[in-house]
């Protein structure tokens, strides 16, 4: 059964003893398509939060029974409340009570008598502020449940310190260079910290090895990328990192896996990875061989340039490379 239009608009609680203004209020909120609910004071608001949660509270400062500070006090008590936007009404001979109220941490203030423009204005713009919030603690949440992630990747594989908050960066770099709008940096963020989650599933003999796999062993940890993807697939907000985890190994020649995609065939996703996950793996020291110097490395690229690498983007990945090789000396 799908909601009906009037549980998808904004709830405005209206906390005023006078009940000719919470009218006036609630009929001017009503004309913007907010719901209201009224409480003369703030005890009735109280018991009113216990059955709905608004999306802001509109509250006078001056009432009976239990004034809007105190109400804010008892607010700032419950989790659950705590974080509703709060806007004050105040009259204009009150500013102790402004001064009052900011030092409870709130900064909006309505004046009285409230002109209907204004008041939607506020409304407005404190919504809209409390939305950013919300959209930044999801991003910020999401960031943090990447990283806890990634981190787990690297504890697994004892060989690959570090690996992951290098190749995230030189994959950034190169997205910049490209151009990328934001949207496709974050994917590619998220996508360069979880490249090598499959790592998880592989069993610890064979990720820590530390003298060369033998045929089957080999086979097992090819499929790190696909195992990867799996674990993914689910996590809906991860979804658009899965082309860096499934593709960063393919090769431009085809001779790459898990699918043996070649040249513009494989996602630009997995063929910008894949020269950021080969730089630090070749620059640093494995198991299987020592640290070579940039210089060198970079000399393997160019030479794999239409082998193993997207021979247009070599270029720019070289450039950016020896910029901040330079800039770092």
């Amino acid at each position: 059964m799908f909601p009906d239009a009037s549980s998808l608009k904004k709830v405005i609680l209206v906390v005023e003893d006078n009940a000719q203004v919470r009218s006036v209020i609630s009929k001017a909120l009503k004309l913007e398509n907010y719901v209201t609910q009224q409480a003369k004071n703030g005890h009735k608001a109280l018991e009113i939060l216990k059955t709905i949660r608004p999306d802001l509270i509109l509250s006078d400062i001056n009432m009976p029974i239990m004034d809007g500070l105190e109400f804010n006090k008892r607010l700032s008590q419950k989790p659950q409340w705590s974080a509703i936007p709060f806007i004050f009404l105040t009259s204009n001979d009150a500013p102790e009570d402004i001064q009052r109220g900011r030092e409870l941490g709130i900064e909006d203030y309505l004046t009285k008598p409230i002109e209907s423009d204004e008041l939607v204005r506020i409304i407005d713009a404190r919504l809209y502020r409390s939305t950013e919030i919300k959209i930044a603690h999801i991003g910020q949440a999401y960031l943090d449940t990447v990283d806890t992630l990634a981190n787990a990747i690297e504890e697994r594989d004892k060989f690959t310190s570090g690996h992951v908050k290098r190749v995230t960066t030189y994959s950034l770099w190169m997205g910049k260079a490209l151009n990328w709008p934001h949207q496709h940096l974050r994917a590619l963020k998220f996508g360069a910290m979880l490249h090598d989650i499959g790592k998880i599933a592989i069993p610890d003999q064979v990720l820590n090895k530390t003298h060369s796999l033998t045929s089957a062993e080999w086979e097992t940890m090819k499929k790190h990328p696909l195992l990867g993807a799996k674990i993914l697939q689910g996590v809906s907000h991860l979804r658009d990192a899965i082309p860096y985890i499934l593709y960063h190994h393919e090769r431009w020649d085809g001779s790459g896996y898990p699918k043996g995609l070649s040249g513009k065939g494989i996602p630009v996703q997995g063929r910008v990875l894949a020269l950021a996950d080969s730089y630090d793996a070749l620059t640093t020291t494995r198991s299987y061989h020592p640290a070579r110097p940039h210089d060198e490395v970079i000399e393997f690229i160019k030479m794999k340039a239409g082998e193993y690498f997207d021979p247009q983007l070599v270029p720019i990945f070289i450039k950016i490379m020896n910029t901040h090789k330079q800039n770092s000396s």
